[in-house]
């Protein structure tokens, strides 16, 4: 299932690392190792930041008045259909969405954030095949400064069509690009349980936990597996971490929970 975070998740990188800026034109090509850069007149740049700031701030249907205010002047440059993409996403306008994104890569073929979303945009649609080769040419532009984040996505197709080995190669893949990177840990460990692989899912988990030692969803999913191995002091350990780290938390209820139980 989507989870709209991740599209602010996305967009908020996209922002930070600034992936298209301004700068001299280059004439879109298919050469993986370019770096595009949008020569973007100050007057649309800013209409643009503007409405990227309501988007981050969720105030979508604002964003949206303003991008189709500039839309005539704008229609060239490819962050413009990126964030009318975004915009339209978030209201759920999946067919005005996946537009937008796609003249976002025709006028810049090595936009992997627009490939990646374009993807994330058919794997909502069901359109697996579509989904797939997106995330598959994202994972191929060499300046794509986040591929962890499409390389997981490919696992997520790859498991909705029952690929499970590639599924789990993938995901394998996404942790080789980011070793932090907590959603990668959080998917694989739960495959791998699927699969009844609960030793490899342990330590699949304790890597993330080790790397995210802050990320209270991956330290739950540890404690609980530990729980079902049987290594019931261990997981008192982690249960207890988490309520000292904030016991309001709902990953410390249910911790808390846990407790209680294994207390009687």
């Amino acid at each position: 299932m989507f989870d709209k975070k991740w599209l602010w998740l996305g967009f908020s990188l996209f922002l930070l690392l600034g992936s298209v800026g301004c700068g001299r034109n280059y004439a879109p090509s298919d050469n993986l190792d370019e770096v595009y850069v949008e020569n973007i007149p100050r007057p649309i740049l800013l209409h643009l930041e503007v409405a990227e700031r309501y988007l981050i701030d969720g105030l979508v249907r604002e964003s949206l008045a303003k991008l189709l205010k500039i839309q005539s002047q704008a229609q060239d440059y490819a962050r413009f259909h990126f964030d009318l993409g975004m915009a339209y996403w978030a209201l759920k306008q999946r067919p005005k969405a996946i537009l937008e994104f796609e003249r976002a890569v025709k006028i810049n073929p090595v936009y992997g954030e627009a490939w990646n979303n374009l993807g994330l945009v058919y794997l909502q649609e069901n359109k697996l095949d579509q989904a797939r080769r997106c995330f598959q040419r994202a994972l191929k532009i060499l300046t794509y400064k986040t591929p962890e984040l499409p390389a997981l996505n490919l696992a997520r197709v790859y498991l909705r069509q029952n690929k499970i080995d590639q599924a789990i190669a993938m995901a394998k893949a996404s942790i080789d690009y980011n070793w932090r990177y907590g959603q990668a840990y959080l998917f694989l460990g739960k495959l791998l349980q699927e699969q009844g692989k609960l030793e490899q899912a342990q330590k699949i988990l304790k890597q993330g936990v080790d790397a995210n030692p802050n990320n209270p969803t991956l330290v739950l999913e540890y404690a609980k597996l530990l729980l079902k191995l049987g290594q019931g002091q261990e997981a008192k350990k982690w249960f207890k971490f988490l309520l000292s780290q904030d016991a309001t938390s709902k990953e410390a209820q249910v911790a808390r929970d846990y407790l209680d139980f294994l207390s009687q």
